[in-house]
């Protein structure tokens, strides 16, 4: 996560878009409705830690640990093909069933990436819209990485495929309607 906030910092200095949509892969929590092959359309991000889930630990007040993704491009990734989904970002691959049954159920979230919030979080200091669009490889636990290597480029695909409709829908249209503020 801080990899992806710093390289992310760097690139919007550099490149200073009107918006950044993250394309790729992740993990769907069994029991969310998502499936490999789905695409979800991150609408809120929430940094997870197993401890502080469990009540053993705590975030200090002033970190922020929720951002939200603008809901112009989320709604437009939906409208083409995306399903809306809330992000848990933890500092490792939750390898455990339980503990991601746990996770999924303290941050209430669908899917899991490593990378969401940190690049959310370049965005959110550079001022510049944010948007997810994320292809389910895995279910998050014990059978993820063995899933994520036989499905990963499929998913990656499938992601790319919903932005792809989404940019080529949006021709002609003014940034508003784009989902771009």
């Amino acid at each position: 996560m801080p990899a992806a906030a710093a390289g992310a910092a760097a690139a919007l200095a550099e490149l200073r878009p009107r918006a950044v949509v993250l394309v790729g892969t992740c993990g769907a929590y069994r029991g969310t409705g998502l499936a490999i092959g789905d695409v979800a359309a991150v609408d809120a991000m929430r940094v997870a830690d197993f401890s502080a889930v469990q009540g053993l630990a705590q975030f200090p007040a002033p970190m922020a640990t929720t951002l939200a993704a603008d809901a112009g491009i989320r709604l437009r990734l939906v409208a083409c093909g995306a399903h809306p989904a809330h992000a848990a970002t933890t500092l490792a691959i939750t390898v455990d069933d339980a503990t991601a049954a746990r996770i999924a159920q303290g941050t209430e979230a669908q899917v899991e990436h490593l990378e969401a919030f940190g690049v959310a979080t370049a965005c959110a200091a550079s001022g510049v819209p944010f948007g997810c669009a994320l292809g389910v490889a895995n279910f998050v636990g014990s059978g993820a990485r063995d899933e994520w290597r036989a499905h990963h480029h499929a998913a990656a695909e499938a992601a790319a495929r919903v932005v792809l409709r989404w940019l080529e829908t949006s021709a002609g249209q003014t940034t508003r309607d784009r989902g771009l503020p």
